[in-house]
Order: structure tokens, then sequence, then C-alpha cells
């Protein structure tokens, strides 16, 4: 199976870093990477995932993604999680990830709440 490609951009003024994850989440490997490039953020920098681009995500995925936001929060930071897709948004919300962490229909959504909360 494909491996996810991760992109971020780190807004210094804004205090925040958007991942942009393209591709599968599928394995535990995955959820790994994506933890460990998350680990990476500037202090005091909260984050947001981009997961529009999404191709492919399991069950493991989804537990991988909470394990992200509750790393994350575990730190003091903001993280939110971005979905333009209605159907791969629901599958996280059955997923119950809204309990640890927002997830918005568009970046600017995501943005407004981390700066607020930054």
């Amino acid at each position: 199976m494909l491996a996810p490609e991760l992109t971020t951009v780190t807004d210094v003024d804004r205090r925040h870093t958007t991942m942009t994850i393209t591709g599968p989440i599928a394995t535990a490997d995955h959820g790994a990477a994506i933890l460990t490039a998350c680990q990476q953020l500037p202090d005091g920098h909260g984050l947001v995932v981009n997961l529009s681009a999404v191709t492919f995500l399991t069950e493991t995925g989804v537990r991988a993604l909470r394990h992200l936001a509750h790393s994350i929060t575990a730190t003091g930071r903001s993280v939110a999680f971005v979905c333009a897709e209605l159907i791969l948004r629901a599958e996280l919300l059955l997923g119950d990830l809204d309990m640890l962490a927002p997830v918005l229909q568009a970046d600017e959504q995501a943005f407004a709440l981390i700066d607020r909360a930054a």
C-alpha cells in the first residue's frame, strides 16, 4: 500500500502549522509517520491537519488520528482537523475524532479556532 504524503506549512506570525495529508491513512505505520512529523512543531504553535486529499481511511487510520489529537492536546497545543469531503468528514465524526478536536470543513474555520486558542 502507498504511504501518505505529508506537507507542512508554518505561519510564524499566526503561530500555527498546517499539515496536508495526501493519500491513504490505513496502517499503524502511516499513523506513526504522521505523529512523528507533528512532533516537530515549533513551540507554542497550533496544528491544522487537512485531510481533504486523503484517498483511503481505515479504522486503524481513525485511531491514529485520535492518538495524534490526544498527543498534541496533551502538550497544551490546539489541533483542528479539516476535511472538505462530506463522506470522509462523516467517517471522522463517527469515529469520535470530534470529541478530541474540531473537525471542520475549511482551513479558514480551523485557522480562526487555532488563532484564538494560541
